[in-house]
């Protein structure tokens, strides 16, 4: 019974190894610093960090010697292991009768001391030793032993972050995955649905043209509800997609953004039956460097917003730029329906909407506003919110120089 629980005690321990993933692997830093730090507290010309396999002992870092690993049994840590013993010292391992015997004391190199505290992971389960060396007999003082401990317990720390780097470097490339799918996913499902979208547009407008004086008024309302449900889930599609795009935007290439200019084309952009008036200061000097696709879109897509939710006669919008030591602000005003204080997160919240119809009763597709914060965030920048229910609200985005 009790070779049996050995037996199951052993396979819990080589699993716990295993969880590591750090046998056989290149020599890293880290390691080899406590390693040296070891022999010169303990002014001794061999130190090793052992890490016990199956049959092997294997050497993660080593000082003073040229082996990379051992046979199990030729181990000293070995006898710790067997022994329940968390720390070891061996003042002359010639007058010791469990180790006098071991080819590593008997032959070559002939080491006569030795000193070991074993590696127990957070689970109490042993992984190795840290060691120490010498090939003269001799005794270590308490201060040298504790400080052989606490490394110890530093080799633990440094593997327990290895692995939770490792982990958190999977998760990171499991996501990356997930969201490459799911953005080529979002491609072909906008493409598929894009296409038969425009055609039932196209040809629910072709209808009305050529038939509309031949059908009832009821029946121009079906047709004009079916125009204007495909056309808002156009624009749902076409969101998405711009979303999605924002990622392929390499902020890194920059040019020095002529503001007179992209305030001018964004604008002509925009749809010219609307009636609104867009100020925005000319001949100013702020110089920036950013990327130019970028700003044409968090401009055009709050000047956008900003139109559509807007309930006044005649629409207003006043663009600011203001230079300051470290950083540029942008600030878009508007004379809109406003939003809410509690309100101000959720309009950036992916796929949130807050139940209103725009100006031309279109419902919101909750995508605008977070693909504004998403880009200007890509930027290195900010965004704020201002707002007051009737009079308008006020986005300024703070852009580092």
């Amino acid at each position: 019974m009790d070779k049996l629980i050995s037996l199951t005690n052993e396979h819990q321990r080589l699993a716990a190894l295993k969880s590591y993933n750090i046998l056989d692997t290149q020599p890293e830093k880290d390691f080899d610093d406590i390693t040296e730090l070891a022999s010169q507290i303990c002014q001794v010309p061999i130190s090793a960090i052992t890490l016990m396999d199956k049959d092997r002992q294997w050497f993660k870092s080593k000082v003073g010697f040229d082996k990379v690993e051992i046979p199990r049994e030729e181990a000293f840590c070995t006898y710790m292991m067997d022994n329940n013993l968390k720390s070891i010292e061996v003042q002359n391992m010639h007058m010791d009768n469990h180790f006098n015997t071991n080819p590593y004391v008997a032959g070559d190199p002939k080491i006569a001391f030795y000193a070991g505290v074993l590696l127990i992971d957070p689970d109490g389960q042993t992984l190795g030793s840290l060691c120490v060396y010498d090939l003269e007999p001799k005794q270590l003082t308490d201060f040298q032993l504790n400080a052989l401990e606490k490394l110890a317990h530093q080799v633990i720390q440094l593997l327990e972050l290895r692995k939770k780097n490792a982990l958190l470097e999977e998760n990171n490339a499991n996501l990356l995955s997930k969201y490459n799918e799911l953005e080529q996913f979002a491609r072909v499902v906008s493409h598929d649905i894009k296409s038969p979208l425009n055609n039932i547009i196209s040809l629910t407008n072709l209808f009305q043209e050529e038939y509309g004086n031949s059908i009832d008024e009821a029946g121009n309302e079906y047709l004009e509800y079916i125009s204007k449900s495909s056309l808002e889930l156009k624009n749902f599609v076409d969101a998405i997609l711009i979303y999605y795009k924002s990622d392929t935007i390499n902020t890194t290439q920059k040019e020095e953004i002529n503001w007179n200019e992209l305030f001018r084309k964004t604008i002509s952009m925009l749809d010219s039956k609307n009636e609104y008036e867009i100020v925005f200061p000319s001949n100013n000097t702020v110089q920036f460097y950013s990327n130019k696709m970028a700003m044409e879109q968090i401009i055009s897509n709050l000047i956008s917003n900003s139109i559509k939710y807007n309930d006044k006669e005649k629409v207003k919008i006043e663009i600011g730029l203001t230079e300051r030591t470290k950083e540029i602000l942008l600030t878009i005003k508007d004379n809109g329906i406003g939003i809410a204080k509690e309100d101000y997160e959720k309009v950036f919240s992916f796929f949130t909407t807050l139940g209103k119809k725009d100006r031309f009763e279109n419902n919101g597709t909750g995508i605008g506003l977070s693909t504004v914060q998403k880009m200007v965030h890509k930027l290195d920048g900010r965004i704020e919110l201002e707002s007051e229910i009737g009079k308008g609200s006020t986005f300024t985005l703070y852009f580092k120089k």
